[in-house]
């Protein structure tokens, strides 16, 4: 059977998000936990955390969630001009990103500014949650499985010695969407554009990090993450339906399975000058993430069996 693990994005994007995640939390309902480094209540909420952890039923895995989109940068602004405004809040979109990556006269640049940025986060992450605890990595919007991201992340890893134990590939089975006909209506369609486009870049991802970082690909099974087409409204009743076919898939492919959720939900008085990303501040706030709340509550373990 697959490896399961339950997890919440956006750790630390704001007050409410995160109390909303430390509940979870106490409930014992997660496996993993992925935190923004960069927000304003990164030092106040990293500290409850930290001063929670051993309280908690489960012990989550703690993931640096490496964040280009929002809030201000964690590196010098002047190491970093492609990616912010002058006052520090970056100003770049992902597909700004993925157009660069393609664009030579660029590309070099961009990735010294990234393994800057992605340096800073992962060292203000190590200062709050200690140095000996093995780094997890995955990127806010999925920002990492852009070829010119990873080759940042995979050299600082390197250059920095960085204890690694995981680098998220969002890689998502779609077999288990099909075979649900009955929802094919319910689905994003935006989302299912954004399922094509990580799909294509997975396996670039994940031969890269083999060939460049082989101890850690050794030692991870491959993972299937799901939680892009239905991104932004993990039902509970979908989750449910789509569970035993998703791990089914899983099992049959040797992959672990990763379901991501976002239950943290920001109230519309927090949406601050951080929140620069003004096309994300409707999913940060939505229903939608009361719904992935109820939804990660509602799980058991015999569901996950």
């Amino acid at each position: 059977m697959p490896q399961i693990e339950i997890h919440a994005d956006d750790y630390a994007i704001s007050p409410h998000s995160s109390e909303d995640i430390l509940r979870c939390l106490r409930a014992g309902k997660l496996d993993g936990v992925s935190v923004l480094t960069n927000m304003s209540c990164f030092e106040e909420y990293a500290a409850k955390l930290k001063a929670e952890y051993d309280s908690f039923p489960k012990k989550p895995r703690l993931t640096v969630h490496l964040n280009f989109m929002e809030g201000h940068c964690a590196a010098d602004p002047a190491e970093v001009p492609h990616l912010v405004d002058k006052n520090g809040y970056f100003n770049i979109s992902w597909g700004t990103l993925f157009k660069w990556n393609y664009t030579p006269k660029v590309f070099l640049e961009l990735k010294k500014e990234l393994k800057a940025e992605i340096t800073a986060q992962t060292e203000r992450f190590r200062e709050a949650f200690g140095t000996e605890m093995p780094l997890r990595f995955d990127g806010h919007q999925h920002t990492q499985m852009i070829p010119v991201v990873y080759w940042a992340l995979l050299e600082v890893i390197v250059e920095r010695l960085y204890p690694t134990e995981y680098i998220r590939v969002t890689k998502e089975p779609v077999l288990p969407y099909l075979k649900s006909a009955g929802l094919w209506r319910t689905y994003s369609p935006i989302n299912w554009v954004k399922n094509l486009i990580l799909n294509y870049l997975a396996p670039g991802m994940e031969k890269t990090a083999a060939r460049n970082h082989p101890s850690w690909q050794k030692e991870n099974a491959p993972m299937f993450l799901w939680g892009v087409v239905m991104s932004g409204h993990m039902d509970e009743a979908r989750v449910k339906r789509l569970l035993p076919t998703m791990k089914e898939r899983a099992e049959k492919k040797g992959r672990n399975l990763e379901i991501l959720f976002h239950p943290g939900t920001v109230l519309p008085e927090e949406l601050g000058e951080e929140f620069c990303n003004h096309g994300a501040n409707g999913f940060h706030v939505s229903e939608g993430r009361h719904v992935e709340y109820e939804a990660v509550m509602s799980l058991t373990e015999e569901d996950l069996r």
